[in-house]
């Protein structure tokens, strides 16, 4: 394999079942990386116990309710590379993870407004890979305008300076046989390994 020496990689995963299929591929994904010879940093949210309801003391501000938040934020902003891991509950993402978005990427911290309300994206990380474990079939998903595929790339990654977003997306899970399950993690291995390629470490934040 190539080496992602110096690499920074955070890994997000959200399911409340660690033996579930989505907590299989987060390690999956934190193996790879570090396998590379990246230094990864898991955020387990329901594990960690995140809440993730937004406190009014952060509403309009950068400032963080608790010190997980922070150290939450604190390594999103020095990652290189992102990945994010969750099932697909009603074509999108489960609360606690949306919640995460909403305490941990906020305007002023993973990005600003410039001039004429333009967005000025302030993440380090060049590259983010989704991975969806879902029960309905893509088409379903395209036919409401694939939701998901835009939130990731267009409404949270896209502000916050990370063009290149990759996604996953593996069903249907109920009821798959072990040997797709195994091609399913042999897929999360290929796609780290590609997303790690030629990423610089510890490049400029986007300005």
């Amino acid at each position: 394999m190539s080496s992602a020496a110096d690499l920074r990689v955070v890994v997000v995963v959200a399911h409340p079942e660690p033996a579930s299929l989505t907590a299989a591929l987060a390690r999956e994904a934190a193996r790879t990386a570090a396998s590379l010879g990246a230094s990864v940093t898991v955020h387990d949210l329901y594990a960690d116990g995140f809440d993730p309801r937004m406190p009014a003391t952060e509403v309009g501000t950068t400032e963080f309710a608790d010190g997980a938040t922070r150290a939450y934020a604190a390594d999103v902003l020095a990652a290189d590379a992102l990945v994010l891991v969750h099932p697909v509950w009603f074509f999108h993402a489960p609360a606690i993870l949306k919640g995460w978005v909403d305490r941990v990427l906020r305007d002023g911290v993973v990005y600003e407004l410039g001039p004429g309300g333009k967005t000025v994206g302030l993440l380090r990380a060049q590259r983010a890979l989704v991975v969806n474990t879902a029960n309905s079939s893509e088409e379903v998903e395209g036919a409401l305008g694939e939701p998901l595929e835009r939130f990731w790339r267009d409404v949270v990654f896209g502000p916050a300076g990370v063009e290149d977003v990759a996604r996953l997306r593996f069903a249907k899970v109920l009821g798959s046989p072990e040997s797709r399950r195994k091609e399913w993690l042999s897929s999360v291995r290929d796609a780290v390994t590609r997303m790690l390629m030629g990423v610089s470490p510890h490049g400029p934040r986007n300005r």
